[in-house]
Formats: C-alpha cells, structure tokens, sequence
C-alpha cells in the first residue's frame, strides 16, 4: 500500500463524497488556462496523492457509493484535482481491474486525451461498461490559447474511434466556435457515440488568473446567448444551468427538478416545526430567486443570498458555499432555524474550510437542518 493515513483518509474522503477515485497527483503539463493546481490555495488543505498500487485502488472500492451508476479514475474535485489518470502507468490495468469489479457501473475517466495512446484504443473499445469522458474544451481558434498542448491530431483520432461516454465542450464566450464545434462533432458522429455532448460556461475564482478571468466574463456574458441557439438548433445537446431561471430551462431539466424536490423537502420540515419557528434559508446565487419565489407565501421563512466571496467570482454551486462566506454575509434578527444546503459538506461533515456543522451553530446559537 503507497498511501499513508493522511492520504488515505483525504484519498476516502474524495471517493465518498464525489464518487471519484483519485490515482495520483502529477501536474499534467498540458498548462490548461483553467487549472487550479499551482494557484487554488484551498486545494493545500489536502495532501498530494502519490501513484497508487493496486492494493489503495481496491482499498477504495468499498468506499464507493453502492447507489451510484458510475466510477471515475483519475481526478478528483478537492483530492488531486487537474491531473490526467492517464499519466499512471498502471492506468490501463486500473480501469480493466476496475470495471470488473463493478461489472453494472459505467468506469470513466475524465481528460483532455492527451495522454491516451492510440495503440490502447482497441483494448479500451473491449472493455462493455468502460467510456472516456472527453474534455474537448473547443476545437476552434481559441483551443491553443486554453490549453497550450492540444494535442488535436490525437484528439480527432480520439472522436472517431475512442470509447467515448460524454464529450464537453466549454462556451469561450464566441458563438460561432460553439457553433463550428457541435458541426465538427455531428458531422463525425459523435452525437450518435455518447451518452451526452455537454456544452458549459467558463468559470473563475477570485484568484484564478486574468487571463482566465477574461475568457470566463466573455463566456459568462454571452451564455444565454449560446443557450438559446443550442436550444433551437441543437435540442439534444445538454448544458449546464449556472443560475435557475427560465432561460435556461430544456437543456438539463435535472437541475429544475432537483430544486424542487428539494424546495418540497424544505417545505415538509418547516411544517413540522413547532408554530411560530422563524426559519433562514442559506441560498447560493443560482437558486436566490427561484426559492425567494417559491417560499414567498410563507411569511415564517425567509431566504438569505450569499454570494461566494471566499471562493470567488462566477461560482455559484450550493457545494463550494462555506462557513466564511456565511459569518461575513449573514447577520440575522431573527434566526430560530437556519436551512443549508447539504452540498456544502463532504463525506466527513466538513465544509471547505475543514469546519463542521456543529461550529456554525454555536456561532449563530441556531438549530441547522441540511436539506
């Protein structure tokens, strides 16, 4: 066994709570704008990975939500994130050991494809219940600009004859490239090969690069733009929904869906308080509005936006909220309950900075629900 117990610990942490397995921690060198490895200070909370061995990949196995319809190798969200698996020299035994083991879950890996050998696509293309999931970023103008080694021969090779489970393309704030790049995917096939072609807007911290954070505001001003065209031209192409509004509604319903079981959830735990409890919803930036408008019959209850401030710019996902941002945003008259968003806490019980719920609590002198 490679891993020591700090390790192994934050290697668990990442597969219980992302259903990622992290294989190790290698900085890939394909220099993406939007990597975080050398300028993201919140990933030194968690140690470098080394190459695992066979014995920490089956060590992770049972750590593996048994509800889940996936396994992916490789990076994870918070442990050795931006790497690529395919730069573990065991990284096709891996995934041979791996869908064995789960024989009904789909094994993925999640990388640009710079590092797949083209001598290995037949053994990968062997392998029923295996797919890559291709982050193809764009094959426009700009893919030299985002990712200085692009590798495009190979990713062309890739597209025709790869196993390919999803391919993602990220909006660069230009809409004829989106436009050339779905071309470029349906013309080879691809539509036909995947599970989904998913197109998603750039995002930034507040200490990303400013070169990253130019791309981003591009992107981010002009998404529902691209939205509305894929929508109307392109209407199996799924995207990703940065905030809940009706513009974005069609692409992945899912995450409309997910809000409103979880509105009907909140709603059926504030019936069962005792009369009179005032309750504070915690809400993110993406769902602000669509839950002040859900709850706005219910004068008991008041939502609450806070912005990510500790961990920056345009993101907005309920999971990257965090204590800090909390303390500084939120400063209630009256606060018998507060409701957050169960996301915000990994496998561990702890937020991003490493805090448990418990401390929160004491802070406000609240009871907190996760819903």
């Amino acid at each position: 066994m490679i891993l020591n117990q700090e390790q192994f610990d934050a290697f668990r942490m990442e597969i219980a709570t992302f259903g990622n397995i992290p294989i190790l921690s290698q900085y890939c060198g394909i220099g993406c704008v939007f990597c975080k490895v050398h300028t993201d200070s919140y990933l030194g909370h968690y140690p470098k990975i080394p190459q695992i061995d066979e014995e920490d990949l089956l060590k992770g196995f049972q750590y593996v939500n048994s509800n889940v319809n996936y396994v992916r190798l490789g990076a994870g969200v918070l442990v050795a994130p931006h790497t690529d698996p395919f730069l573990h020299p065991k990284i096709y035994d891996f995934i041979k050991i791996t869908s064995e083991h789960f024989p009904t879950k789909k094994v993925t890996t999640v990388t640009t494809g710079a590092y797949i050998r083209e001598d290995k696509v037949d053994f990968l293309n062997s392998i029923s219940n295996y797919g890559v999931d291709l982050s193809l970023i764009t094959m426009q103008e700009q893919r030299e600009a985002i990712i200085p080694r692009s590798e495009r021969e190979r990713t062309m090779y890739l597209l025709k004859h790869a196993p390919l489970n999803k391919c993602t393309l990220i909006f660069t704030g230009n809409l004829d490239e989106v436009k050339r790049d779905l071309e470029l995917l349906y013309k080879l096939g691809v539509n036909r090969k995947v599970r989904q072609i998913l197109v998603r807007r750039m995002e930034h911290t507040a200490i990303s690069q400013s070169r990253l954070k130019k791309l981003s505001q591009a992107s981010i001003d002009n998404y529902e733009e691209c939205i509305q065209w894929i929508k109307k031209n392109y209407p199996d192409v799924v995207f990703t929904v940065p905030i809940l509004k009706d513009a974005f509604r069609g692409g992945n319903n899912e995450y409309f869906i997910d809000a409103d079981e979880r509105i009907d959830a909140q709603k059926k735990i504030i019936s069962n308080l005792p009369e009179g409890t005032f309750v504070n919803l915690i809400c993110p930036l993406s769902g602000y509005e669509y839950f002040t408008k859900a709850f706005e019959d219910m004068p008991n209850v008041k939502t609450n936006l806070i912005e990510n401030h500790l961990y920056g710019g345009s993101v907005s996902v309920a999971g990257l909220l965090n204590h800090g941002d909390i303390r500084e945003q939120f400063h209630p008259d009256k606060n018998d309950v507060m409701i957050l968003p169960n996301e915000m806490y990994n496998s561990d019980g702890k937020d991003l900075q490493g805090e448990k719920m418990e401390e929160l609590e004491r802070f406000y002198g609240a009871k907190i629900i996760l819903a």
